[in-house]
């Protein structure tokens, strides 16, 4: 039991690798998210996609996984092309 307990606390479920790349899926039901220089896509080891608002590292006023889709956000900045 330990032995499992320790392989799972080491293991990064949120995603360590973060990707800007989504299918256009993705981005159409993430609204102003997936075009916004702020967010970070998360997948999980089970393939659960969230977007992360790195704006609520330092401002409270945003939420960290906001509700989707995002049609208006005071904070939004379009990222730049790649």
């Amino acid at each position: 039991m330990a032995a499992l307990l320790k392989s799972v606390e080491s293991k990064d479920f949120v995603g360590s690798n973060p990707t800007l790349s989504a299918t256009a899926a993705d981005a159409a039901r993430a609204g102003l998210c997936a075009a916004c220089r702020h967010t970070r896509l998360i997948t999980t080891t089970r393939g659960s996609v969230f977007w992360l608002c790195e704006r609520s590292a330092t401002d409270p006023a945003y939420p960290r996984y906001p509700a989707l889709p995002v049609l208006c956000c005071p904070g939004f900045e379009r990222r730049a092309p790649s």
